[in-house]
């Protein structure tokens, strides 16, 4: 089998009211497109009928679609990890199941990883980006945290969170076999892990422009996860975790 040039990964959990228009919309743009692609889903121990509609709008639709669902909930960062470990195109792409951001961005991305960049990520503080329906608490919260990861871990990258990433599958593979942290602090860890690895990061101008479901974030008890994170990041770099 051919391998493709694009991997589509998608972590899904309990997002029946949204699935189907997510791939509807993504098959929509990605035919537009000259690369093969293959779309890989995760459904990460859903209890609504997620598997189900993936299922039968695949039986619906000619797309190269993999849909790998986890026993039981296992967080965001997980099911990233396995899709990404298991993907077979030459460029790896993930984004979250409510489709937000405006999917041009993927010009920018892979022209960054053409022109040798390892990691091309999704920026929502860069100029020509734009961000709407984040409540202003969120959103701050999200700035703090970003101050947090540049005065433990990393300076460079304003915007570590954002859900729209892309990756030349080479370092996609060394980074996320390193991963050990299954729940939202996971880019965190995964961008600590690309420094150390000493891989080109370039951070992309993203358009978030239809948030359409509230976030699954519970903002005080994955803040104080996603903060305890920051200083697992830095044990797991003492012993060794990551060479």
């Amino acid at each position: 089998m051919t391998s493709p040039d694009l991997s589509i990964i998608i972590p899904a959990y309990n997002e029946e009211a949204l699935i189907v228009s997510t791939l509807e919309g993504l098959q929509t743009y990605l035919s537009t497109r000259p690369e093969q692609y293959e779309i890989i889903v995760i459904d990460d121990g859903s209890q609504d009928k997620t598997t189900e509609l993936i299922e039968q709008w695949q039986q619906c639709n000619q797309v190269e679609l993999r849909l790998l669902v986890n026993a039981q909930n296992m967080g965001k960062g997980f099911s990233i990890q396995r899709g990404a470990l298991e993907s077979r195109g030459q460029f790896i792409i993930f984004i979250d199941a409510d489709l937000p951001y405006e999917l041009q961005a993927i010009d920018e991305f892979l022209k960054a990883l053409r022109e040798g960049c390892d990691l091309a990520v999704g920026s929502r503080v860069l100029p020509g980006s734009q961000v709407k329906g984040v409540p202003v608490l969120r959103y701050v919260s999200g700035q703090i945290f970003s101050w947090m990861v540049q005065a433990v871990l990393f300076k460079g990258l304003p915007d570590t969170q954002c859900g729209f990433k892309s990756f030349r599958a080479g370092a996609a593979k060394e980074i996320f076999r390193r991963l050990t942290i299954g729940g939202f602090g996971f880019d965190v860890e995964m961008l600590y892990i690309a420094r150390k690895l000493k891989l080109a990061v370039r951070p992309v101008a993203v358009r978030m422009i239809d948030h359409r479901h509230r976030s699954r974030v519970r903002l005080i008890i994955d803040s104080f996860k996603m903060f305890a994170n920051l200083f697992m990041v830095r044990w797991n770099d003492l012993q060794g975790k990551y060479k």
